[in-house]
């Protein structure tokens, strides 16, 4: 199974392109983080994948045993094999947090079918899983930023798909939290389900290895993690000096921010 970006273009006015001729691909249990500045168009490009927006160009597609499914032609199936995690994740009502997390069933249900005691069951072991199980009688409006952000990951993992697209999944997290995330990431990925994410945090792409895309200037550079990950590529990016630092108890390179950059 592989997620497969092809030539994909974005823009607002039809004039001027927010990122062009984007080309990625995600196999079963590899990791793809996406750095950016602000503004680069992480989400948009995550939307464009998933299906939530049209791109102005370009195709994407999940090949699986020899079949291709896309979010336009094949929506039931691309929607069973792909999981999302939004940025920011709106809860007007007042589910019960288990309530929240097993609606990640829906692609596998009817119509008019409810969830079983099986999906109930796996539901609990995800909140379990994610350290927020003694909420799950919570209301999920009355959590915290965090805690809703880990309701909602819980929630793309409850679905059981073969991808999981995240949009700064550690967003509002706590440093704790935030390291749970990275180890569910990795967790995810040695069950070979595969994990496209953006982030703002180059340590985190480093953590997580693998593929890492940065996006700039409409362009998406990718390669290995730590071959693509440098202070040259971070100092353009981020307009600051960085420092890549090998720390022996870590076992890797770290980045370290320097001093801003001075601007004429």
């Amino acid at each position: 199974m592989k997620l497969v970006v092809e030539k994909l273009s974005f823009s607002y006015d039809e004039d001027t392109p927010l990122w062009k001729d984007v080309s990625l691909t995600v196999e079963t249990g590899g990791i793809y983080s996406i750095l950016g500045a602000n503004g680069a168009g992480k989400s948009t490009l995550l939307r464009c994948i998933i299906g939530f927006q049209q791109p102005w160009s370009g195709k994407v597609w999940i090949e699986e045993q020899g079949k291709r499914y896309d979010s336009y032609t094949d929506a039931k199936k691309f929607t069973q094999l792909i999981g999302y995690v939004p940025q920011l994740q709106q809860t007007p009502y007042s589910f019960t947090v288990r309530d929240y997390v097993v609606m990640g069933r829906a692609p596998h249900l009817g119509l008019f079918q409810k969830p079983c005691k099986e999906d109930y069951e796996l539901t609990d072991d995800i909140l379990q899983e994610m350290g927020i199980y003694d909420l799950k009688n919570r209301p999920i409006n009355s959590l915290s930023g965090g805690q809703q952000r880990q309701a909602t990951i819980a929630r793309a993992i409850v679905q059981e798909p073969r991808i999981i697209v995240m949009d700064e999944p550690t967003n509002h997290l706590d440093y704790g939290n935030q390291q749970r995330v990275m180890d569910i990431i990795r967790k995810l990925s040695a069950k070979g389900i595969a994990v496209l994410l953006t982030t703002h945090m180059p340590n985190q792409a480093i953590y997580l290895g693998q593929q890492t895309g940065i996006l700039h200037n409409g362009t998406l550079a990718s390669g290995a993690a730590e071959k693509i990950i440098t202070e040259e590529a971070l100092r353009n990016l981020y307009q600051m000096s960085v420092h890549m630092v090998y720390v022996p108890e870590a076992g890797r390179k770290i980045c370290i921010p320097g001093k801003l950059m001075e601007h004429d």
